[in-house]
């Protein structure tokens, strides 16, 4: 294993990759279930995906310079241990499929209404696919390029919209709601931010472990607060009935700022940084998918397997029908329930808790 990065890589990498997806995909669903206590929830999904982060890093200061498809053999034996693997797989390539079906949807419905949806998917994974063939390195290099102009284009908006704040759309505040109304609306949000799971794989490439740890818990907690004063700009401008209503609220948001009727229609750069996430995080997906493929069947040249990688991930991205498939059913009815509580907490939970246990055992 060649390829190295640094903490502050891999701080940009969580960024980048978070950001835009989180805010543009998950504020609507969070309004619907918490209403004006959505901001809540959602800061409750940013602590949540801190805590998923601690756990990889966790993971990374016990197994050094290994990726999790080497050391899950280790923890549970050869048998277990690609059992956990293989379910780890299912989650990665669905998850790269329903990006790249999303990515798609999003630039149908603002940009190219026209354009039969296989186009954009195929655009960006051979974006992905180019950058990915020259190793974790470039992806991060590009994060580390394009990251701060991504935050940058993320917060200024959020800083306009300030002055249309109307603080009465926000009240009352979690008298109409309760703990567990509050938990479900963080469940989008939590899946999303969860996703930093993937750090069980790319910790594996970091040059000296231990100084990415703060760096990638700050990348994670720097997606989830945006996230959470987004909700809150968006909730307090329009209310929670009408944001309600808006599949896409952030951009909405950003569409409603106007200075003098001269420094408006921002949603151009919205897009464009949002295009910038999402090549990030299609990047990383696919190195993860390919490099962790090839490491687990045992091929030395890992880069063989993007001639596997690609097509069936092309492939199942065509599987959801419309909309409605890919980014409401697919988050609803198996992120949420499935993919969130198994691959983010209970599984990384289990293999820490293996992890501290063999430790103790073999020290004593």
């Amino acid at each position: 294993m060649d390829m190295r990065i640094n903490g502050k890589q891999l701080f940009w990498l969580m960024v980048t990759m978070q950001l835009g997806m989180t805010i543009l995909l998950t504020i609507n669903p969070s309004i619907q279930v918490s209403k004006q206590d959505a901001w809540i929830s959602t800061g409750c999904a940013a602590v949540v995906g801190v805590c998923v982060a601690f756990i990889c890093s966790r993971m990374s200061l016990i197994y050094p310079r290994q990726t999790f498809t080497g050391y899950a053999k280790i923890l549970f034996g050869r048998a277990l241990g690609n059992v956990i693997i293989f379910i780890y797989f299912i989650f990665w390539y669905s998850v790269l499929a329903i990006i790249l079906r999303q990515y798609a949807e999003f630039i149908l419905a603002t940009i190219l209404p026209r354009t039969p949806v296989i186009i954009p998917m195929i655009g960006m994974l051979l974006v992905a696919v180019y950058v990915t063939y020259s190793g974790i390195e470039a992806i991060a290099r590009s994060s580390e390029l394009m990251g701060p102009l991504a935050l940058l284009g993320i917060t200024i908006p959020l800083l306009l919209s300030i002055k249309n704040i109307q603080i009465a759309n926000i009240l009352p505040i979690y008298a109409d709601s309760s703990p567990m109304i509050i938990l479900k609306g963080a469940l989008p949000s939590s899946t999303f931010l969860g996703d930093c799971i993937m750090l069980l794989m790319l910790f594996g490439f970091v040059a000296v472990p231990r100084s990415a740890v703060k760096p990638a818990l700050l990348g994670v907690g720097t997606a989830g607060f945006l996230t959470c004063v987004s909700t809150f700009l968006i909730i307090s401008v329009f209310g929670n009935e009408s944001a309600a209503l808006h599949t896409y609220p952030y951009f909405n948001l950003v569409r409603y700022i106007s200075y003098f009727d001269f420094f408006q229609n921002l949603d151009s750069i919205v897009i464009a940084m949002w295009i910038v996430g999402v090549f990030v995080k299609v990047s990383l997906y696919f190195f993860v998918c390919t490099y962790g493929t090839a490491q687990w069947i045992g091929i030395q040249k890992w880069r063989k397997m993007m001639w596997f990688v690609a097509p069936a991930v092309l492939l199942l991205a065509l599987v959801p029908r419309d909309f409605i498939d890919s980014s409401i059913f697919f988050p609803q009815k198996i992120a949420n329930p499935f993919f969130f509580p198994l691959h983010m907490l209970a599984l990384p939970l289990l293999m820490w808790g293996v992890a501290k246990y063999r430790n103790r055992k073999g020290s004593s």
